[in-house]
């Protein structure tokens, strides 16, 4: 992280607008990554259970917030966006559906446990990316994989979803066969979209590209097409219409007013109507019919505001969800759906083909190759953090994608935005980090053998592939901030057990003073123990005497109160001996 950091605040020349040209290839992962195993005795939380609230919400989002627009809000456009720009591949409502054969013992590689593809788009029976980021497959049974029904281009399975709330739950009609479920199915129950929402999207995609079905996804101005196709007829309710709308006026007015690829104008007319219409829709829905007004303001403005360049040339790519972060939040939501329903700790097996399907989003979305390897490091360290920390599966996969980072970070055409990011990203990682090696005896449990390696090989090969000059001073950078983290962990960890048991009490007033001190001295002899055994094999690939600058940190400690007990002894007594007798033993230890 801190070569990354210094890499970044170097001058960046200057560079195309990434938001137009994302359209690198996306590289899973390196040969590199390929050393990556789970770790089966790795253990990272001194809390065997789920839940960690403190560590999720010390963890805040380095894109920041987004007002006015919640994450069922970015849920529902990012599978929009997601559908239109994947509406032509297979299992999308294209000419023919989809399908794959599950895992049913979820290894091996190469032969019949390779991807297996069809047109153009395959499910894959074992995942490429999975194998390089050192994650298991799931072996989940048949039923796990099949949708009841027959098939279908459009894709409509009954999908049942008991982690959803009752108005988002799929039914379970009769079962009359069953058939592997599509792409299309999978990301619609993974995204927790209602049939009846995917049926809307499809007519009204439909209707728009009569005549021009190889219009492409990034000339689309998707919340406005279905503002003038849908109407409240195919709605349950008008106050459901009236929410779906303003919904789509909210992300309109984010995407070309709070948040615009390219920067407004000020005062600009077409923002301020734009505005007044959405806030007009808070009360009352908007008459979206042939004949309306409003309608005809909506339509000019946002096709005004999505169709600008730069430099005020004509260009082929319409803007309204390609400005940061708007649609990195958009993006992440898609990046989250791999993970499993049932287990958010796991990822599907599929990972590979909603990857590749993802990619067809990156021309809307203004993503690329580098701040889609970005988002994904992401995405996998908060959720080993939102998840208890409890998965280090997930740990090391992000670690791996950090390596993916690393190289590029070193491109010589790093776009501005990309290099925000970037710093925010791992500042935001970092200071997480930090918060926990501070205190590394409450936040971590036992340490095996396979930590040591996982340190030893991947964190010291990250730091390799970024150190280029200066290593010796950096190294000594490295070994400060070790020393920092030991005597900082030491001293939380000695004053933890002052506030324990009859410790909590001493000073030289007390009378059972000797007894507190004897007591005292045990426990931070087991302490040096601790961190001889657990903590020092580990630290010392940073530091040569780790374990020195733990005992020495002990040892002042100690005799800080020592001293204290001294100062206000009146004469040399029994329990005065006994107490220097037992700090002369734990000196010993040190």
């Amino acid at each position: 992280l801190s070569h990354l950091s210094r890499r970044i605040s170097e001058d960046t020349p200057h560079r195309r607008d990434l938001t137009h040209h994302p359209h690198s290839p996306i590289r899973h992962p390196p040969n590199t990554m390929g050393h990556h195993t789970r770790p089966e005795s790795l253990v990272v939380t001194s809390h065997p259970s789920r839940p960690d609230n403190d560590a999720a919400t010390d963890l805040a989002s380095p894109f920041g917030k987004l007002d006015g627009v919640d994450r069922d809000d970015l849920r529902e456009t990012a599978y929009e966006i997601f559908f239109t720009a994947c509406r032509s591949s297979p299992g999308f409502g294209g000419r023919n559906a989809l399908t794959y054969s599950p895992s049913e013992d979820g290894g091996g590689s190469g032969g019949p446990g390779s991807p297996v593809r069809a047109n153009g788009v395959g499910m894959a029976v074992t995942s490429r990316i999975k194998r390089a980021l050192g994650l298991k497959m799931l072996r989940r049974s048949q039923s796990r994989r099949t949708s009841s029904g027959p098939s279908s281009p459009n894709g409509h399975g009954h999908i049942s979803n008991p982690g959803s709330s009752p108005g988002m739950a799929f039914t379970v009609p009769q079962v009359r066969s069953r058939r592997p479920m599509t792409s299309a199915e999978i990301m619609r129950h993974q995204m927790r979209v209602t049939e009846q929402s995917d049926n809307r999207l499809r007519k009204t995609l439909m209707r728009t590209l009569v005549g021009q079905m190889g219009r492409r996804a990034e000339t689309i101005i998707l919340p406005l097409e279905l503002l003038r196709h849908l109407k409240p007829s195919e709605f349950n309710s008008s106050h459901e219409y009236h929410l779906w709308q303003k919904r789509h006026l909210k992300i309109l007015e984010t995407g070309l007013i709070l948040h615009p690829s390219i920067p407004l104008d000020k005062p600009n007319t077409f923002a301020m109507r734009l505005r007044d219409i959405s806030r007009a829709c808070e009360t009352k829905p908007m008459d979206t019919g042939k004949n309306s007004e409003s309608m005809r303001t909506l339509c000019n403005c946002v096709v005004s505001l999505s169709w600008r360049s730069p430099d005020g040339s004509p260009t082929d790519v319409c803007h309204w969800a390609d400005g940061f972060p708007f649609n990195v939040h958009i993006y992440n939501v898609l990046l989250y759906s791999i993970f499993d329903l049932k287990d958010d700790t796991l990822i599907l097996d599929e990972i590979d083909e909603l990857i590749e399907l993802m990619k067809k989003t990156w021309s809307s979305l203004g993503i690329n190759r580098s701040i889609h390897n970005l988002c994904f490091t992401w995405v996998l360290f908060e959720k080993y953090v939102a998840t208890g920390q409890v998965e280090a599966d997930l740990l090391c996969a992000s670690l791996a994608m950090l390596a993916e980072v690393s190289n590029d970070a070193k491109r010589a055409d790093r776009e501005p935005i990309y290099v925000k990011m970037l710093a925010s990203v791992l500042s935001t990682i970092k200071r997480w980090i930090e918060k926990r090696l501070l205190d590394y005896h409450g936040s971590f449990g036992r340490v095996q053998v396979s930590v040591t390696k996982i340190l030893e090989e991947d964190v010291t090969g990250i730091a390799a592939a970024g150190v280029e000059r200066g290593e010796e001073e950096k190294a000594d950078s490295t070994g400060n901030r070790v020393d920092h983290y030991i005597r900082s962990s030491l001293r939380n960890a000695f004053a933890k057990t002052l506030e324990n048991g009859s410790v909590n009490s001493i000073s030289v007033e007390v009378q059972e003073v000797s007894e507190a001190l004897l007591k005292l001295a045990e426990e931070a002899e087991e302490l040096a123990l601790k961190e001889k055994e657990m903590f020092s094999p580990v630290l010392k690939k940073w530091h040569p005497i780790a374990a020195g600058v733990a005992a020495v940190t002990l040892h002042t400690c100690y005799a800080t109160l020592l001293k204290q007990y001294l100062a206000g002894a009146s004469s040399l007594s029994n329990e005065t001996i006994s107490i220097l007798q037992r700090a002369g033993k734990l000196e010993k230890v040190l």
